[in-house]
């Protein structure tokens, strides 16, 4: 994997896992300068220092991408047109709905198990808390993730290695950093159907369409803002 993709991993690591630093920080400014109630400041720390550390992630990787030349063997050869490219978003968040459907039913018949997905539970909670979320969790969060998982991490990893071989490690590492176990096998198929629609429309911004797509229909379907 190219040097720059390695320090994007890096950088996505550290920023990620920040929280534990940096939440403590913004809670402890918000009580000390403000009247708000431990839960609400404990609640709008969270929500402050993921888009903080998300922005600050987006503007790093980019000042590192840009105008970079491509090393990646995954947009080698004809990019879909535009127009294909919106029926490629259209048709993955169709698979992805589909895809998260299923999962759920092999989910609860392995484990009984048939609630909502905790992270998925978290971040509507964090939503209700603060509306603003929704832009977080909606754009900045798949853009974030598209640009990791899918453009360096499988992307990166298919330059040294079979391209079927790196989306599982790619679609694994995306799952895992989810942070929800149980919930591990659709966050994985999740990964796959997104490596294979940028593999197949050699465009990131089709994955990132449907990724955008997919989250932004489930939290307001969890929000009970459509569907209802």
């Amino acid at each position: 994997m190219a040097k720059r993709y390695m320090t994007i991993v890096f950088v996505y690591l550290l920023l990620l896992f920040s929280a534990s630093v940096g939440i403590p920080i913004v809670y402890h400014i918000l009580t000390s300068t403000t009247s708000i109630s431990s839960a609400d400041a404990n609640a709008y720390s969270m929500i402050i220092w993921s888009i903080f550390s998300n922005i600050l992630s987006l503007i790093i990787i980019f000042a590192i991408l840009y105008k970079k030349p491509e090393e990646n063997k995954i947009i080698r050869g004809e990019k879909t047109s535009p127009l294909r490219s919106i029926v490629w978003i259209i048709g993955g968040v169709i698979g992805l709905y589909i895809a998260q459907i299923i999962c759920s039913i092999i989910i609860s018949l392995i484990s009984g198990n048939i609630d909502e997905s905790a992270n998925t539970e978290r971040l509507v909670n964090l939503t209700k808390a603060a509306p603003i979320f929704l832009i977080f969790i909606s754009i900045l969060g798949p853009i974030l993730e598209e640009l990791v998982f899918r453009k360096v991490i499988f992307g990166g990893l298919s330059n040294v290695m079979n391209i079927h071989v790196a989306a599982v490690i790619s679609s694994l590492f995306f799952g895992l950093l989810h942070g929800d176990i149980s919930f591990l096998l659709s966050y994985f198929v999740i990964g796959l159907i997104l490596c294979f629609l940028y593999t197949k429309t050699k465009r990131i911004s089709v994955s990132m369409g449907a990724h955008i797509l997919m989250n932004t229909i489930v939290l307001l379907l969890s929000l009970g803002l459509i569907g209802g």
